[in-house]
């Protein structure tokens, strides 16, 4: 996202945007940003084809609504005001290389009874899949292992008539300082503890254009307060 689109996707996160489509002519929203008209037109129309917004026609108007990719720009910048402007958090730091997994993170990911909790507590719809850490060092594996009995964003177990699902601890995470997502700490897996796994609201081999075998760093927050924010919203 462009930095001058920021306030105007600001200005219509305040309006109600991000929920149901808003009413807002392109004089009123040139007004509300300190643009001109024909700027802040500009800016609309460049939002819409980037997928940022759409726009929709009723009755002779024009409505607004934020898509789901742009609330997720929106709290990319709440998480980075966060970063720079909140208290100082406890974090760990591992690295090491991605590898497929055995394809089960999409299947589980995209469970409803797992989904909708990702959803309501993490603040993000997960990409269908895990991307798969192997830890190589005796630290890395030793912060792996404190994970499995810390406090973090739990997600519950449920059943689906069928069968059993266990819950998870998540941990917000970082990727290569570019990318945000959660470390998931599973009951029941399939791993040991030379394996990390991560859900983000994007693919993310191909935002950092990842290949099989390249290392990367995931910087890990450990506070309860910044688990806590999981449960506040843009």
């Amino acid at each position: 996202m462009k930095p001058a689109h920021i306030p105007t996707l600001l200005e219509l996160l305040s309006m109600g945007a991000k929920d149901r489509p808003i009413y807002l002519t392109t004089k009123e929203l040139a007004n509300k940003v300190g643009k001109s008209q024909q700027l802040a037109s500009k800016h609309l129309s460049e939002m819409e084809r980037e997928g940022l917004v759409e726009r929709l026609k009723s009755g002779g108007k024009t409505y607004i609504k934020i898509t789901n990719k742009g609330v997720d720009s929106a709290r990319e910048i709440y998480w980075i005001l966060q970063d720079v402007f909140g208290a100082s958090r406890r974090t760990v730091e591992v690295s090491g290389s991605i590898f497929s997994g055995l394809g089960e993170g999409a299947y589980y990911v995209s469970l409803k009874g797992y989904r909708r909790q990702f959803v309501s507590k993490l603040g993000f719809d997960p990409f269908p899949g895990t991307l798969n850490i192997r830890l190589e060092t005796a630290v890395d594996r030793k912060i792996r292992r404190d994970l499995a009995v810390a406090r973090g964003i739990h997600i519950e177990g449920f059943e689906d008539g069928r069968r059993t699902y266990g819950g998870a601890e998540c941990f917000r995470a970082v990727i290569n300082e570019k990318v945000r997502g959660a470390v998931l700490v599973i009951e029941r897996t399939s791993y040991d503890d030379s394996v990390l796994e991560i859900i983000s609201p994007t693919k993310i081999r191909r935002e950092l254009s990842l290949k099989e075998g390249d290392r990367i760093r995931v910087r890990i927050f450990l506070d309860s307060s910044e688990n806590d924010m999981g449960k506040q919203e843009i």
